[in-house]
């Protein structure tokens, strides 16, 4: 009987398609093979550990594949669970597409299967929380003049956030940062966009706000204030559709 083979791989789209493509290629067998993303891997006395650098081109291999062997709807599935806080993130991603080169197009419609259904529920946690942030997140006018925003979402949400922002605010200089994962996206007017890792802000710079944003904020809460009705004030209807994990970034909510 074989020993069972972890395949450890970067936490990123590219990472686990790295390591998707480094299962195949070693025609092992795909019941001997799992994939861990990130640094946690769950320890088995017998499971050899195999580290996998991210390749680029053989992940982009992977992906062309994905979109013609199977379908597009598949490729949006393996991009939206590749973005999960869950650790099962890697292997589910592994297991859908072996079932994904097998049949085709068709596992997208396979609703009873688990991993199929397990897919489909990680790419809808992204995103769910996505369509929160499209509303929640509040950039500040720092006194450089460049618009400064602080998230913490729990699943990977910059890449997300960098093109609906670069979309809708295309002639302004700004930042989102990810204070759990400490990634950044800078857009620059005229230059687009990236992202960079590993990086911590200087807090006394990000909170120095220009005194139009003091205004401004100071205005936004007295209209908070002032469009509340007392006697039909719901606390939990409002952790309901605005949950507290927000709250901290929020300056109408700061103190509440």
């Amino acid at each position: 009987m074989k020993n069972q083979r972890i395949y450890m791989c970067e936490d990123s789209l590219e990472g686990i398609l790295s390591a998707v493509h480094a299962a195949y290629m070693s025609r092992y067998g795909h019941e001997y093979q799992t994939i861990a993303a990130g640094d946690y891997v769950e320890s088995s006395l017998f499971a050899e550990i195999i580290p996998v650098e991210t390749d680029v081109d053989k992940a982009m291999r992977v992906a062309d594949a994905v979109i013609h062997k199977i379908s597009g709807y598949a490729w949006i599935l393996v991009k939206y669970a590749a973005m999960s806080c869950h650790m099962d993130k890697g292997d589910t991603i592994y297991r859908f597409l072996v079932k994904g080169f097998r049949i085709g197009r068709k596992v997208t419609e396979q609703l009873a299967d688990p991993v199929v259904m397990r897919m489909i529920k990680l790419e809808r946690g992204v995103m769910r929380e996505k369509d929160h942030f499209y509303g929640f997140v509040r950039f500040r006018e720092l006194s450089s003049g460049v618009l400064f925003a602080k998230i913490a979402p729990k699943h990977h949400q910059i890449p997300l956030m960098a093109e609906h922002f670069a979309d809708r605010y295309p002639m302004e200089n700004w930042m989102i940062y990810d204070e759990r994962r400490h990634e950044v996206c800078v857009h620059e007017v005229g230059k687009g966009w990236w992202i960079a890792g590993d990086v911590t802000p200087n807090e006394e710079a990000v909170s120095d706000i220009s005194d139009s944003q003091k205004q401004f904020e100071q205005w936004w809460k007295q209209f908070y204030e002032t469009i509340g009705i007392k006697e039909r004030r719901n606390p939990r209807c409002r952790m309901n559709m605005m949950p507290k994990m927000y709250w901290s970034n929020m300056p109408e909510m700061m103190g509440k």
